[in-house]
């Protein structure tokens, strides 16, 4: 009877992560729905094993996080303090979720990979191509579609609305863990069904025009490249490489995204547009850190900061736009200073180290595109980042072990 019941126990939590690798086609309801599902059924499937903890994983992945919740106490807006520490509480549910997997749960979930990374492969590709084909045919004319499907998949997309960096997020991490399918891959066919999937998840990066996913794809796909230097498949996936940064080159959307980087100026005296915005952003957010270096303005508080900043500076575009750091690390320094901002890059570096010293290319890989996009996103502070850095990250960190 209990064999019978850790099988179902297992096949459980089989469904629960497939669901959460699958969960980017979900509305956010349903996302939280899953979440849940998996903590009930991980915490179900612990109780017909010894009790274990990776206390040590826990402890550094999620001590930055818990000293964000202490910040709070010394945050005026106290609401808006819980409506932040509640929105970023996967940082703290996966690594704690992950952490009681026994031994021979773990070595099971590990065997589950190459399906998972598919299942993900595949829920991006359906949830970028499917809405695409529907609002063609019954909204928009092709060219507009073209043209604006940036702003439609965050306005018309319903519950299911997303903002085009995060979408170009997932498909940039799509395309990567494609390549580690096709390393793997036995079946042509299989390889054949990736690289197309591939060729229209570039398209559709390309069509978001999204800096800072593009340069963090280029970069981990040329680490990625690095790794695998004695592969048989190098100089195909060299060229496919080259070839991705020449079509950002070529194409007009893209290519103007990037002079602007050549033309930064504070948005305050100069073109509007994303680049000198962040650069005003980026100016204010320096000064309010200044002022408050070692402990910053509380959970609460760094918003608010950071906004009356923009008005003592008089800058319109920024006071009107309520904008957020745009900087996940500006961020946690206005959040909580240096000690917050060093707890969390300690923890992406102590990663990146147990990665190398268990050769988890993925782990790492994944950590180095996070944190390359947070140099232009809050990313940890929204569903659509923090839930899939966490998961992702969690999932991964289960390979820094040996059998």
């Amino acid at each position: 009877m209990e064999i019978e019941t850790n099988k179902k126990s297992v096949m459980l939590l089989k469904v629960a992560i497939t669901l959460l690798f699958a969960s980017i086609i979900l509305p956010t309801n349903i996302k939280t729905i899953a979440v849940v599902f998996f903590a009930c059924v991980v915490l179900s499937t612990i109780s017909y094993t010894k009790f274990v903890f990776r206390k040590g994983y826990f402890l550094y992945s999620t001590l930055f996080f818990f000293i964000l919740i202490l910040t709070s106490f010394y945050s005026d807006n106290k609401t808006y303090a819980l409506r932040k520490v509640t929105s970023m509480s996967s940082l703290v549910i996966f690594p704690f979720l992950f952490s009681l997997l026994t031994k021979d749960i773990k070595s099971i979930v590990k065997s589950w990979n190459p399906i998972l990374l598919k299942v993900y492969i595949l829920s991006v590709f359906s949830f970028n191509i499917l809405p695409f084909l529907y609002l063609w045919f019954t909204n928009y004319t092709f060219s507009e579609m073209i043209i604006h499907y940036a702003t439609i998949v965050r306005v018309d997309f319903g519950k299911f609305g997303i903002h085009p960096i995060y979408l170009s997020m997932h498909t940039s991490l799509a395309i990567l863990f494609s390549f580690f399918v096709i390393l793997k891959a036995t079946s042509k066919r299989l390889m054949a069904l990736i690289l197309a999937i591939d060729i229209m998840l570039i398209s559709f990066l390309l069509l978001y025009a999204k800096k800072g996913p593009l340069i963090a794809l280029c970069i981990i796909l040329f680490l990625a490249l690095f790794f695998k230097r004695r592969d048989k498949f190098f100089k195909p996936f060299l060229i496919s490489i080259i070839v991705l940064v020449a079509l950002t080159i070529a194409v007009p959307k893209t290519r103007n995204k990037f002079i602007e980087l050549f033309k930064m100026e504070n948005v305050q005296n100069s073109t509007i547009n994303s680049t000198n915005i962040r650069y005003g952003i980026y100016e204010s957010a320096i000064e309010v850190i200044s002022k408050a270096p070692l402990l910053g303005y509380g959970i609460g508080d760094y918003n608010d900061v950071l906004y009356k900043q923009y008005k003592e500076e008089g800058n319109k575009v920024l006071i009107e736009g309520r904008y957020n750091a745009h900087n996940q690390y500006l961020s946690f320094l206005i959040m909580g200073g240096l000690v917050v901002f060093v707890l969390f890059v300690f923890y992406l570096l102590l990663s990146i180290v147990l990665g190398i010293r268990f050769d988890n290319q993925l782990l790492i890989l994944t950590i180095i595109f996070y944190g390359v996009v947070m140099f232009t996103e809050n990313i940890l502070e929204r569903e659509s980042g923090v839930l899939y850095f966490s998961l992702l990250t969690s999932y991964f960190s289960l390979f820094n072990s040996k059998e």
